[in-house]
């Protein structure tokens, strides 16, 4: 094979690439039907509309390629994409892609007056009818005919304005018998996000977006909302488990399911958290319990009279106290928990608990320390903060907390301060902190290393 590329086969390329870059995009609105691929023409005309995409992949399916023999596999995948596609099709949409073991269904509202139903409540029906046919059918065929085998699959499902445009290339002009190698693209960050919802939900599971939930007309209070970590991405939709179509009496059954794993990541998480509750309530039940004893010898000084007073004015600073109490408690639980993820989390299992969640409770942290303790929080808790922020990312935040511990007279090793170089454009206010420390502490072994850090940021 030669390793030159032959001027007619650039030319070919070129001109191709200047007819698609400079034509304009025409919209066609989509109608009641979804195109097939002989209805959308090889050019910048694209139809467009508002639809629902589902998608559904086998889960551990690798797993079991390796141990299944080929032939055995061939039909386990035949019998999924073949069950897939009927839930699909029987419930108003359209199967148009097909990956390995994935399939994208596509769904439109429909245009029929007696019978309305959009394509949100479409796709979440063949959502339950995908799971309905696996658990009820297809895994108690597989049993009984390959032994201790089964699947199970997770579906994604998100709705939104799609733009369908035809791709490819037609086969070579001057051989007829070239096959044309062309499909569809469905373009829009619908289809990104429903294989991604996909990918997040657990087998059994249906993940869809705030879109498709409000397109629902009986939410049967099956769905609850959740945010999902993947990568150092946060999604948030609703999720409902094990949401089965209703069979008929004459099928009975038990549904026959996948063996699960569950994530040691979380259980990890999990598990720290409880450590650390114990650890702080036990702190707070001693305090509560000093508190109890001092109100007891209150109770007993005094006549009737000034009982009575002393009894109210006791019951209102009780109140008082057990709410002063309550976030305390609540208070050294969040601490524990944030010196526990900064000392011992690493960057990756910080950033799974998603932005949202980090900055809620720092923030919660924050309004706590000041209702308490009439403070804003020390150098030492900004440092385990700083190291939050940095794990997912939020760099302004990091250097307002290394500027609490300049004021305070914490260590800021000099690799902190070359996070705020490199990842902020901010200086001025760490550069006055460390000043004014130096200034007002001028006896103190901090000085000389502050001096240091400020030779780093510059006049």
């Amino acid at each position: 094979m030669s390793d030159v590329l032959p001027k007619s086969e650039y030319d070919v390329a070129n001109n191709i690439l200047e007819a698609i870059l400079t034509q304009n995009v025409e919209n066609i609105e989509l109608t009641d039907t979804i195109p097939l691929i002989n209805d959308v023409t090889d050019s910048n005309k694209v139809f467009k509309g508002e639809l629902s995409i589902l998608f559904v992949d086998m889960r551990k399916s690798t797993d079991l390629t390796d141990e299944l023999k080929s032939k055995k596999m061939v039909k386990v995948y035949r019998a999924f994409i073949r069950m897939v596609v009927q839930a699909i099709r029987y419930c108003g949409g359209q199967s148009r892609q097909f990956a390995g073991d994935g399939v994208m269904g596509v769904f439109q509202n429909s245009t029929d007056a007696e019978n309305p139903e959009t394509s949100c409540e479409k796709a979440v029906r063949a959502a339950r009818y995908i799971l309905t046919l696996i658990d009820y059918c297809l895994n108690p065929q597989l049993q009984k005919h390959m032994g201790d085998v089964s699947i199970g699959c997770g579906v994604g499902i998100c709705t939104g304005t799609i733009m369908v445009t035809k791709i490819g290339m037609r086969g070579k002009e001057a051989d007829d018998t070239a096959e044309n190698e062309l499909g569809i693209a469905w373009v829009g960050s619908t289809t990104n996000y429903a294989s991604r919802f996909c990918g997040l939900a657990a087998p059994r599971e249906i993940f869809i977006d705030e879109t498709t939930h409000k397109g629902i007309t009986d939410d049967d209070g099956r769905w609850s909302k959740e945010t999902r970590v993947k990568g150092t991405k946060a999604f948030t939709g609703y999720v409902s488990r094990d949401y089965y179509l209703i069979l008929p009496d004459d099928i009975g059954g038990e549904p026959v399911i996948s063996d699960e794993s569950i994530d040691a990541g979380v259980l990890f998480i999990q598990e720290i958290f409880r450590e650390t509750e114990a650890r702080a309530l036990s702190l707070v039940d001693e305090i509560s319990k000093k508190s109890a004893e001092l109100s007891d010898k209150l109770n007993r000084i005094g006549n009737k009279e000034k009982q009575l007073n002393e009894r109210e004015q006791k019951l209102n600073a009780r109140e008082q106290n057990l709410a002063l109490l309550e976030l305390e408690k609540e208070y050294q639980v969040k601490t524990a928990f944030v010196d526990e993820a900064a000392q011992k989390f690493t960057s990756e299992k910080i950033s799974s608990l998603g932005k949202d969640y980090w900055v809620a409770l720092i923030n919660r942290i924050k309004e706590l320390c000041t209702k308490v303790y009439k403070r804003n929080v020390d150098g030492g808790l900004s440092w385990r903060i700083s190291e939050i922020y940095n794990a997912i990312q939020l760099y302004d935040e990091y250097y307002y907390e290394v500027c609490n511990m300049a004021k305070h007279g914490f260590s800021i090793w000099e690799s902190e301060i070359q996070t705020v170089l490199d990842k902020t454009y901010l200086r001025s206010a760490l550069r006055d902190d460390l000043k004014d420390y130096i200034s007002t502490h001028t006896h103190s072994e901090r000085c000389d290393e502050y001096k240091k850090l400020l030779t780093m940021i510059g006049e």
